[in-house]
């Protein structure tokens, strides 16, 4: 019975990947800002970092999906352009931590904010009820992802 209800999702989250980058994933390939001029990678760091406020390169790496080699060019570039720093952490001198500057978090507000409407762009046609039904998948899709 698992196994049969596993064979489901396969197809499910074949459609879902595609559809996801088409519609929100785009997001982070917008280079529409004339001062920084980050790229998609360099986005997702910003926005991951401004929403857990600090994070470990290993754990960056991680959540970004990079190799060890593109993550130090990305921390790279986003603390030569001032957007984070690293600090060493105060109870594992061995780990360091990445926290945005406060003109990181400038940037990670504005990109937020811009985030925000792009979501309501796409979800505002669904009606209040399939959109209660739609936050309530969603956030079990993120507390199942956390378990697995």
């Amino acid at each position: 019975m698992k196994d049969e209800k596993l064979k489901e999702l396969y197809p499910i989250f074949l459609e879902f990947v595609p559809l996801f980058h088409q519609k929100i994933s785009s997001f982070f390939s917008n280079n529409d800002d004339n001062k920084y001029r980050c790229n998609k990678n360099q986005h997702k760091a910003i926005m991951v970092i401004g929403n857990m406020d600090k994070v470990t390169p290993t754990m960056l790496g991680k959540y970004l999906n990079l190799k060890k080699g593109s993550l130090t060019t990305l921390i790279d570039s986003l603390e030569k352009s001032n957007l984070l720093y690293r600090n060493m952490d105060l109870h594992d001198r061995r780990k360091t931590i990445l926290k945005l500057t406060e003109e990181g978090k400038d940037y990670f507000h504005s990109k937020n904010k811009e985030l925000e409407n792009q979501l309501k762009s796409i979800f505002s046609v669904l009606e209040e009820e399939e959109l209660n039904k739609f936050i309530d998948s969603f956030n079990n899709i993120v507390k199942t992802l956390k378990s697995v």
